[in-house]
């Protein structure tokens, strides 16, 4: 087909058909004599004037450079210089999509751009700017420079487009297990941790709680909390009612039950996000290591020898110490405390936040003191550099206040702040203070960043909420410390000169009034590469001084090499491992890790070692990430002792399709649907596919932005065919939104369509099937191809004036041939 065409066609080229498409800055004309290779006259007015508009209001969405910014009526008009069918979008509307108002161009003269009711020309006034209507999918898309936009507006979508998913259910999951035996003694240990949620409508109901088993004590069920949240749109906030923890960045956490209503910043531009402290250490085996605040275990999980990492800890809070246990494959433990608080308190300009919060104390144990209590807190932007916040504690025999102030400076940002207490005990009165001083920064010229560094100091009669019930309460659990009398902690990671690697630096002390005198914990790492070798250097140190005199200390010093056996990026990595501690004690392994026959979502990991406790030892892992979930099996051995590990990891999703197993869940995520195909794959989720039913579990969404989700369509094969493979949704924080992508299952045909004599029917006319869908138009050969969802039925093809109808009945099917080729007259 030789196709040619012109902007200055003149009107007088002989009796060829001329088609003139609207819409557009250009009236441009298509002379269509200048397609050959059809029996009959071309019909193309479908392809011409398929995005023609009839005027009107339409309610459409708007999308703003590729996002998602909202859902509005828009009147189309003609517009009165070019009389093409635009959209009517007026200057509010355009301010409201979160283009800058100073960028936008002066206002003209005429009446259309006269005030912010009237219709703004956006590509006349703004250089680059293009809009362009799309009425099949009811989409009107907004091309603006980026600097026409307005940096507050980054990222944030409309709240009208918020959505709050399905009514639903779930259970997360987090299994590990170990069974060791040392000189002949087993030693079995188990953990469950679970995340239970049901969504009903805009409320989320919520249950966090663990199960634990092992040798030194019976099965063991604790709840952490147990809350249903709303989104509170008009405030910006969240309304949660229940058994939970006050998440102030003013006071110390504290567990309660009753309700409360704090700010989200999430559904705000520009949001920051909360700080999550990282757990590093050295572990000399394959060893368990266990995290838990106020007694509650937070993570349990199996590490392999050498320097490790943790970051999915999510503490219930703020400022509450994290004691972490390291269970070594022989069954040595090492417990350190590390200390970790938020960032330096800081919003922007005119930002407020605050929370309200009231019930009744909850200290997690049976019989313990209960007293009412409320608390309020509030911080507010005073101007780019300044904030000022505060806050009441009030309960009963108890009462504080904190007041301070935040400044982003020259030398970054630092925040102090200074709260009173008065705690009446029963034979005294105790009124004290508590300094606490923050501080954060990044010095670009030298690449160091300090992620945290904090200090805190209480005089002796000062008490937290925390510790007034405490000693108020003689039944309940001292703390095995003490109360906390000051605290200095800092993060530091400094990037060094070229390639040569980095330095981070984790370190904290507290000292107590108890009798414990205080705890140091110090951890220094220097990462780097030589060529393809990865090598770490690190040491770690945790002492605990008592007031006698007495220290108790745990020194280790590791080294960890790396080298992949081949260029390739699923090649095998060998690895080198040696650990060496202040007791003399030392441990060393070689190893071997990488994917198991080319699979990216298996893996496994072999070492063998030799140390001066149980001499010559060997380990071997095996992992998987499946579209159920993530599992994981090891086995290790030594002289005296063997060790067998086992961890699971995923979610049961219950909804009204039916019952999905899926990964891990964050706190948002999504359900897709593709109806009636399964092991259908999503682009950008790793092992993530639709079941039998046609449904898979997105097991991580962002809430309050847009999340593009798209199909990978080349795994989909011939049969299947979709309208769509790309689509967005903005869910709110912790719903489930259902993501449906339609889809057509049947055989494709290649039709030869030929009239009664024998001609073809012409180019570009439609084929649709019996109940009025559009399948193809007609190729120069007289040929459609379509994907037909019935084996036997009856095509109708128009074009111009006329139509007429073509019976089909396909062959048995046949497995070696991608599509059938049927010939069909058409009546």
């Amino acid at each position: 087909m030789t196709t040619t065409c012109s902007s200055a066609v003149a009107a007088d080229q002989g009796n060829a058909p001329v088609a003139e498409k609207t819409g557009t800055r250009s009236h441009t004309r298509f002379n269509t004599a200048f397609i050959q290779g059809s029996d009959q006259p071309p019909d193309l007015k479908a392809f011409l004037e398929g995005n023609s508009v009839v005027p009107g209001t339409y309610r459409v969405d708007v999308f703003v450079n590729r996002g998602l910014s909202g859902r509005r009526d828009i009147r189309f008009g003609p517009n009165p210089v070019t009389g093409a069918i635009e959209p009517c979008l007026t200057l509010d509307m355009l301010l409201h999509f979160g283009l800058d108002a100073g960028r936008l161009g002066k206002p003209g003269t005429d009446d259309r751009q006269s005030d912010s009711q009237a219709c703004f020309d956006l590509p006349a006034r703004v250089e680059f700017a293009r809009v362009d209507y799309q009425p099949n999918n009811l989409r009107l898309n907004i091309s603006v420079p980026q600097a026409s936009m307005s940096r507050s507006a980054k990222g944030y979508v409309a709240p009208e487009l918020w959505d709050r998913g399905i009514t639903a259910g779930f259970i997360n999951y987090n299994f590990s297990g170990s069974r060791r035996s040392n000189r002949g003694q087993r030693a079995d240990q188990y953990y469950l941790g679970l995340r239970n949620g049901v969504n009903l409508g805009a409320w989320r109901l919520r249950n966090e709680s663990s199960l634990t088993y092992g040798d030194a004590q019976p099965f063991r069920f604790r709840s952490n909390r147990t809350f249903a949240q709303r989104d509170v749109t008009a405030l910006n906030s969240q309304l949660t009612l229940g058994e939970t923890f006050t998440d102030s960045q003013i006071f110390d956490s504290v567990r309660f039950v009753g309700a409360a209503l704090a700010s989200d910043e999430g559904m705000l531009p520009d949001s920051e996000r909360s700080y999550a402290p990282t757990i590093r250490g050295i572990a000399d085996t394959n060893a368990t290591v266990e995290v838990r605040q106020n007694g509650f275990m937070l993570y349990s999980g199996n590490v392999s020898p050498g320097p490790f990492e943790i970051t999915d800890i999510y503490p219930s809070g703020s400022n509450g110490d994290l004691e972490v246990t390291v269970i070594e494959a022989d069954g040595r433990r090492r417990v350190f405390v590390q200390a970790y608080a938020s960032l330096p308190i800081m919003v922007p300009s005119g930002a407020l936040r605050y929370s309200l919060v009231g019930g009744e104390y909850d200290s997690n144990q049976d019989n313990g003191a209960t007293p009412h209590f409320a608390s309020g807190t509030l911080v507010y932007g005073l101007n780019d550099r300044v904030t000022g916040f505060g806050g009441l504690q009030l309960a009963e025999a108890y009462r504080a206040a904190n007041v301070g102030a935040g400044i982003n400076s020259g030398f970054g940002a630092i925040s102090a702040d200074l709260t009173h207490s008065v705690s009446q005990q029963p034979e005294q009165t105790l009124s004290g203070q508590s300094v606490r001083l923050r501080y954060a920064n990044t010095l670009a010229m030298t690449g160091t960043t300090f992620a945290v560094a904090g200090y805190r100091y209480s005089d002796d009669q000062y008490r937290t909420l925390n510790e007034h019930v405490e000693e108020l309460d003689a039944r309940a659990e001292r703390s095995g410390f003490g109360r906390a009398k000051d605290r200095v902690e800092v993060n530091i990671t400094q990037a060094l000169p070229q390639t040569s690697g980095s330095l981070t630096l984790t370190g904290s002390e507290q000292r107590y009034w108890g009798v414990t005198g205080k705890t140091r914990q110090f951890y220094l790492s220097y990462n780097a590469n030589w060529r393809s070798l990865s090598y770490n250097l690190s040491v770690q140190s945790n002492q605990t001084f008592e007031r006698g005199g007495q220290r108790q200390t745990d020194n280790r010093v590791a080294l960890t090499l790396s080298l992949p056996l081949g260029g390739n990026p699923g090649a095998s990595r060998l690895s080198f491992n040696a650990v060496r501690d202040s007791a003399g004690d030392y441990n060393q392994q070689v190893g071997l890790n990488g994917q198991v026959l080319d699979d990216r979502d298996t893996f496994y990991s072999v070492q063998a070692g030799q140390d001066n406790r149980s001499g010559a030892s060997g380990f071997g892992k095996l992992n998987t990430t499946t579209p159920f979930g993530r599992f994981e099996a090891g086995y290790g051995q030594g002289t005296q002792y063997r060790a067998f590990s086992v961890g699971a990891a995923g979610s049961v999703v219950a909804h009204a399709g039916g019952i999905n197993l899926g990964q891990t869940l964050g706190e948002t995520f999504a359900l897709v649907q593709v109806k009636d195909v399964g092991g259908a794959r999503l682009n950008n989720y790793s092992n993530v596919q639709t079941s039998g039913n046609g449904y898979a579990v997105l097991p991580y969404a962002q809430p309050y932005r847009t999340n593009w989700i798209s199909l990978d369509t080349r795994q989909l094969g011939a049969d299947v065919e979709l309208e769509n493979a790309v689509t967005q949704i903005v869910p709110r924080r912790g719903a489930m939104p259902l993501v449906t992508f339609k889809a057509s299952v049947g055989r494709r045909v290649q039709f030869e369509l030929v009239r009664a004599d024998g001609s073809h029917l012409p180019l570009g006319a439609r084929v649709e099937d019996q109940r009025g869908k559009v399948l193809a138009a007609v190729d120069p050969t007289g040929r459609a191809l379509v994907l037909s969802e019935e084996d036997h039925g009856v095509l109708t093809v128009t074009w111009a004036d006329q139509r007429c109808q073509a019976a089909f009945h396909l062959p048995p099917k046949d497995p070696q041939r991608t599509y059938e080729r049927l010939k069909a007259v058409c009546n």
